[in-house]
């Protein structure tokens, strides 16, 4: 019954509406809910008239709710209108812009843009743009290094690298970072950036070789001396401040520069070595001149045999017999004056206290212990024979004929050389 009383009202109905009730099934399925519920509902299609002995709690009817909802809508109108009165001019404004805007689109806009059409294919030539080369290679140059930006940072973070890699005592690794960063001058000589890299690794190139410089003058294994060495050796030294620091030649004065290094090096870490004996004074100068021969002994020999090893086997570098005798002479003389001046300084003083001594006791212990440091000496010198750079002949006049006293006599010498010839016959 519901649907035919739906079916006529919807013919009441304007069209779109009844269009849009007849596509949509949920909306016609609860008008007809509603429609069955308005015709079970007796008290809502009531005619009776409400008095005021009727029950408080009874439902409007039909007609009440008729009544009710024309009087909101004209109370919805009586707003409307006022508030259409109070802001008449805002309207009637509002309505002229928007037939003016309509007029604009519609006609004046058409217009407008069918000119502009033809405008711009009449100026096509003289709206085309030339190519800017200079421009264009300024482009694809960022380009190219927004793309390869992290090689970039590589590049510039190599002088911190040098210096991390000496801080750490990987000498090779900023070597060989010197000599990509040298490379790459050479290979891009127009860019200034290469040029300031290199400039600042050659600081931290120069700071390393004065610490290596510096460390030579300690106690270093032959291993450790030959990886220095073979540092220095392909470094310009002779040339540090004007030229390259890096050095590809193999030239004389290069390697004699070298071995003047060695020498020097080693004369002062024997140096420093024997002055560490001097709180033996206080005790036993007998002791001190002993515990300093010993030093000599070992540390000059050792000094000899590494100087071999390293310049002229581990680096290949060029040898002049005449040359490296020379210079080990000049190391070996110089270090026999030095123990001269010692044993001079030393057995003069002994020498005073044995005399002021009326004990035999101490004046045989006095010879007892002259003749123990003649043959550390005896010994010391043949150590060294090895290389023909005895010293014997040097301790022996400074000591017996060119001294004021006669501090080791002949005598005693002699007598001691004899012991050792023996000892080895």
């Amino acid at each position: 019954m519901t649907s035919i009383l739906l079916d006529t009202l919807v013919e009441d109905l304007e069209g779109p509406l009844r269009e849009f009730l007849g596509a949509n099934p949920e909306l016609r399925e609860v008008s007809e809910s509603f429609l069955h519920d308005l015709l079970v509902n007796d008290d809502l299609l009531s005619t009776d008239t409400f008095t005021t002995s009727s029950e408080s709690t009874r439902n409007k009817t039909l007609t009440e709710e008729i009544a009710e909802l024309d009087d909101s809508s004209r109370v919805a109108n009586r707003r409307l209108a006022q508030i259409s009165n109070d802001n008449r001019d805002l309207i009637i404004r509002v309505s002229q812009d928007l037939k003016h805007i309509n007029q604009s689109i519609t006609s004046e806009m058409k217009t407008q843009v069918e000119s502009m059409i033809k405008g711009l294919k009449a100026d096509d030539k003289r709206l085309h743009v030339p190519a800017n080369d200079q421009l264009t290679a300024a482009m694809e140059t960022n380009s190219s290094i927004l793309s390869n930006i992290d090689s970039i940072l590589d590049l510039l973070e190599l002088p911190t690298l040098c210096k991390i890699c000496i801080l750490q005592g990987n000498y090779q690794e900023a070597l060989e970072i010197s000599i990509l960063s040298r490379n790459l001058t050479i290979r891009f000589p127009k860019l200034p950036i290469f040029s300031k890299i290199y400039e600042q690794i050659k600081v931290e190139l120069k700071l390393m070789v004065k610490n290596l410089i510096k460390l030579l003058n300690t106690n270093l294994r032959q291993n450790n001396l030959i990886k220095i060495f073979n540092i220095l050796s392909k470094l310009d030294l002779l040339n540090f401040r004007q030229s390259d620091i890096i050095s590809s030649s193999n030239s004389a004065e290069r390697t004699r520069f070298l071995k003047l290094l060695y020498f020097n090096s080693r004369y002062k870490y024997i140096i420093n070595e024997t002055s560490n004996l001097m709180p033996l004074i206080k005790f036993n100068r007998f002791s001190y001149l002993k515990r300093f021969i010993e030093v000599y002994r070992s540390e000059v020999y050792h000094s000899l045999s590494m100087f071999y090893t390293i310049i002229n086997h581990s680096l290949n570098l060029e040898s002049n017999e005449k040359e490296d005798n020379l210079l080990i002479n000049q190391f070996v003389k110089n270090l026999a004056y030095h123990l001269i001046n010692e044993l001079k300084l030393h057995l003069h003083q002994l020498s005073i206290e044995s005399k002021q001594s009326d004990d035999p006791d101490k004046k045989s212990d006095f010879s007892t212990q002259i003749d123990g440091l003649i043959l550390q000496i005896i010994y010391l010198c043949k150590s060294l024979a090895k290389y023909h750079q005895s010293f014997e002949n040097i301790i022996v006049w400074e000591l017996c004929y060119n001294s004021k006293e006669t501090l080791i006599s002949e005598a005693d010498w002699l007598a001691n050389v004899s012991k050792v010839k023996k000892l080895k016959a």
